[in-house]
């Protein structure tokens, strides 16, 4: 019988993101059934697809207890480089396929640091945060500009049965995701290292080299979270993305399971945390909360989902060793 109560309440945890984004929801619709009509449901789907896809790239590095701070000004720097490409006559498969080979160098660059030179995580990706806002900058000489790409607004504005493309495309790129991460070595190599780096490594995984490659599939994630935005946002300016973004990410990546101590999150679970994350911004938008105590409101989240992530590791922890 304790058996079962363990395991049951494993599950539970397990299923928290979803039971919280479920009860979240029930608890708007009693305030205020604004923030859950079909169309706001909708809405707050779209806007979790730019936080979700970055909050992929989020799980990814977390797994291996990283971070990348440079993430969200990344995302301004490529939408900025992509949009300025095109304005110059690249053409739109020219500038995208541009900035998907910078992005992901600037994560090679990032990985690099840290496995090579042991740099932390922390320090090194918030002087790579400096260096893009310094380039996002420089590289948007015309300050805005206007996208009339028909594929990108097929993608990111127009619907089909009523659904945003754009939404359709986020599941694409997350069952992808589960797929990379649940079906190939570099998925199983990054849950083991951030499980334990020494058995890691004893395994027989290169740490180092699988390090550098963590922080470019992240550079890869700040590309399509760029390629979202520009979809969605056709007015391109410095002021895309940036560190409101980042936060968002980042909390739904916590929120949605993952550990900031390595080893535990999923696909599906940021996801999920994405969703919660838009939900929460739309609902206190439409209860009328000051846009300035927004970031106020993402700041006390991403506490809550720290010590929520905290009070997990150390409730599996117990039921793992009540188990024995």
């Amino acid at each position: 019988m304790s058996t079962n109560r363990n395991r049951l309440a494993r599950r539970a945890l397990d299923l928290s993101p979803l039971i919280l984004l479920v009860v979240l929801t029930v608890v708007f619709a009693i305030v205020d059934p604004r923030v859950v009509s079909t169309a706001s449901l909708i809405n707050i789907a779209a806007q979790a697809t730019p936080i979700a896809v970055l909050a992929l790239g989020a799980l990814i590095v977390l797994l291996t207890a990283g971070i990348d701070l440079s993430a969200g000004v990344g995302v301004a720097f490529c939408a900025v480089l992509v949009a300025s490409l095109i304005d110059a006559g690249f053409g739109l498969s020219g500038a995208l396929s541009i900035g998907l080979v910078v992005m992901v160098v600037v994560g090679l660059v990032n990985g690099s640091v840290i496995a090579l030179l042991k740099i932390p995580p922390f320090v090194t990706t918030l002087a790579m945060m400096v260096v893009l806002q310094g380039a996002t900058l420089a590289v948007a000489s015309k300050g805005v500009l206007m996208l009339k790409e028909p594929w990108l607004r097929f993608v990111g504005v127009e619907r089909s049965l009523g659904l945003p493309h754009v939404i359709l495309a986020t599941l694409v790129i997350a069952l992808l995701a589960a797929l990379l991460m649940r079906q190939t070595r570099f998925g199983l190599r990054t849950y083991a290292l951030g499980s334990d780096p020494a058995a890691a490594e004893l395994a027989g995984i290169p740490v180092t080299r699988h390090t550098i490659l963590v922080y470019g599939a992240s550079g890869l994630f700040v590309f399509l979270t760029a390629a979202i935005m520009i979809s969605r946002v056709p007015v391109v300016t410095p002021n895309i993305g940036g560190t409101s973004l980042l936060l968002d990410a980042i909390a739904a990546a916590v929120l949605g399971g993952t550990s900031i101590f390595g080893g535990r999150g999923t696909v599906w679970g940021a996801v999920v945390g994405a969703l919660i994350v838009s939900l929460l911004t739309t609902a206190l938008r439409i209860f009328g909360t000051d846009p300035s105590s927004l970031e106020l409101w993402k700041g006390a989240i991403i506490m809550a989902a720290l010590l929520a992530d905290a009070a997990m590791t150390f409730g599996k922890a117990r039921l793992v060793e009540a188990a024995r």
